[in-house]
């Protein structure tokens, strides 16, 4: 008997979870060609910012926001995956945080299966750990968006003004960043956007992009579409947070962070490919 109430009462649980789900708000990202990376900032810190190279992306979409305690809150009470721990500073509509991109990975699957969609990443997980098996690049499921799509949708795309942050000469009216943020997250979208409509591409959260990081990727990678790295042991993420300084709050600063961790300052952000 108690097992058969803690059944119903769990398909309660997910019923409920359902019927409060909406599709994520996502934006289109015409393709186009730009110039990723950086030759001029100082430092060591910013050599796998080179060389500065031209890139063509095709057409995708990309979250209008970051995703939201909100959001995948839904996704932990319809699999039973640990909700992560918003530090204090509020779930709701502020943006998830200490997720690892092995959960991020999930909730993509999750999301894509919520909504009748194929399924971008087939993975494999025992105890030996967690593998991806296969990226399907055509799927029209959620995804994390790669490295290149997040750079050149920060940059406003085709619609870009060539600002310094995205959509502004201004880094307060765009981020949220350590002289601004009280040292703790808001809710999404408070900021002015960037010429696409895209909000809190920099600061608030960092976001989990698809690639291995390799710091000196950028000197061989393909022009067209990269990817990625084929291995490596980091996974890469991008934007700045609620905590970074304003040296770190530039569009082609790159990040990167083991895969099966997750850390108090970095969300996801979801990406489609256009069908």
């Amino acid at each position: 008997m108690k097992r058969l109430i803690s059944t119903v009462f769990m398909l309660l649980i997910v019923t409920l979870a359902f019927s409060q789900m909406k599709e994520p708000e996502m934006v289109f990202v015409q393709g186009g060609e730009f110039y990723m990376g950086n030759d001029y900032s100082p430092g060591p810190s910013a050599r796998d910012e080179k060389p500065e190279h031209k890139v063509k992306i095709s057409d995708f979409y990309i979250g209008k926001y970051e995703v939201t305690f909100d959001q995948f809150d839904l996704f932990s009470e319809a699999t039973g995956y640990p909700k992560p721990d918003d530090g204090g500073f509020g779930r709701g509509k502020h943006p998830v945080i200490n997720v690892s991109w092995i959960g991020a990975i999930k909730y993509c699957n999750w999301l894509s299966s919520s909504f009748h969609l194929d399924k971008v990443y087939e993975f494999k997980e025992d105890s030996m750990g967690f593998v991806i098996e296969k990226v399907n690049w055509d799927a029209n499921g959620y995804r994390l968006p790669t490295e290149a799509e997040w750079e050149y949708a920060a940059r406003g795309g085709v619609e870009s003004k060539g600002f310094p942050y995205p959509g502004s000469t201004n880094l307060d009216d765009v981020a949220w960043y350590s002289a601004n943020s009280g040292d703790h997250t808001h809710e999404v979208g408070q900021k002015k956007p960037n010429e696409l409509g895209l909000y809190d591409m920099l600061g608030n959260a960092y976001e989990w992009c698809w690639d291995w990081y390799d710091p000196k990727y950028y000197a061989n990678s393909p022009d067209t579409d990269p990817h990625g790295p084929q291995t490596g042991s980091d996974r890469v993420y991008r934007g700045g947070s609620f905590k970074s300084p304003r040296s770190y709050m530039r569009i082609t600063k790159r990040f990167h962070f083991m895969p099966n961790k997750s850390q108090g300052t970095i969300g996801i952000r979801l990406a489609r490919t256009k069908k």
